[in-house]
């Protein structure tokens, strides 16, 4: 085998191994964030489902912190009509570079 074609076969297989990185990494991180978005989901219909119970408030923070996500809870209106602001943060690490994104997903109940 000549030179000339081993250095293309080796730059194809560069290639096709970054490609694969990014499918493995773009797959990888869209189920982690549709994972995250089902969990924020299920947050804010219990606290519907709830009218904001304190108690339901810390299970929800506590879960989310088993699951290694950031949930903040925010409070507010009279007792006849609350509402609550819900902010999940989620970090996900790029595989082989070990570099954090870092994602908000922000809804309310109401």
């Amino acid at each position: 085998m000549r030179a000339a074609g081993m250095i293309s076969h080796f730059v194809l297989l560069v290639f096709l191994t970054f490609f694969l990185w990014i499918g493995v990494t773009y797959v990888s991180q869209n189920i982690q964030y549709s994972t995250a978005r089902q969990f924020h989901g299920s947050v804010v219909h219990q606290l519907e489902n709830s009218y904001f119970s304190p108690a339901v408030i810390e299970e929800c923070k506590a879960q989310a912190a088993r699951n290694g996500y950031r949930l903040t809870i925010e409070t507010f209106g009279t007792e006849s009509h609350r509402d609550a602001r819900v902010i999940l943060d989620m970090d996900f690490i790029y595989p082989v570079i070990q570099t954090v994104g870092r994602y908000t997903i922000e809804g309310y109940a109401r």
